[in-house]
């Protein structure tokens, strides 16, 4: 009888473990849309609005519940295409997102570009993150030819902010949250700056 129960608890052990590998293959980020624009009103410059969508494994939930921290990095950059040489970066960029829990307090916090904002659940914390809006890429408004330009975002989970122990335990597939390069759509703010009423 013992034994069974053994072999029961095994088998248990091996399909969790299974069902958590394929939910974290599952969970990657989706960058669901992107638009760069061009404002003139103070301050002015180019501003980028990403969405993303994805689910935190978890793994990834326990370490946060447990007070450690998450660091979520938006990348950006923006190339002029070259056909005879390799494409020319014009504008680089990164911003970090700080997702923390308090046990004490039982409330998230979400920090990003110096604001700070505290929630009551971790469903309500999740939608400001997948949701950045009005991020200042650049005080230059111009961008020239921008039908030769290419500008890209991906968002992903920095694991080397985690605490070093971690570094070396985590499971790989549960904490490799990241991306592809997303096609940042161009607002007619910037492709036809002559004809917007901002200009």
């Amino acid at each position: 009888m013992r034994m069974v129960k053994h072999f029961l608890n095994l088998l248990l052990t091996l399909c969790l473990g299974l069902g958590s590998v394929s939910f974290a293959w599952a969970n990657d980020i989706t960058v669901m849309s992107g638009t760069l624009s061009v404002r003139t009103s103070s301050p002015q410059g180019l501003y980028l609005d990403v969405n993303v969508e994805f689910d935190l494994p978890r793994s990834v939930q326990d370490a946060l519940n447990r007070g450690i921290p998450l660091y979520f990095v938006t990348e950006f950059s923006i190339q002029q295409q070259r056909w005879y040489w390799v494409n020319k970066p014009l504008i680089e960029a990164s911003l970090m997102t700080r997702l923390s829990y308090s046990p004490l307090t039982r409330q998230y916090r979400l920090s990003r570009g110096g604001l700070s904002q505290s929630f009551d659940s971790l469903s309500e914390t999740l939608a400001i993150l997948k949701s950045l809006h009005g991020w200042r890429i650049s005080e230059d408004t111009h961008i020239e030819n921008p039908e030769d330009c290419v500008a890209e975002v991906r968002v992903r989970l920095d694991t080397n902010q985690l605490p070093l122990p971690m570094q070396v335990t985590i499971g790989e597939n549960d904490w490799d949250l990241t991306s592809d390069w997303y096609v940042v759509d161009f607002d007619r703010s910037i492709t036809h700056p002559l004809e917007d009423g901002k200009q």
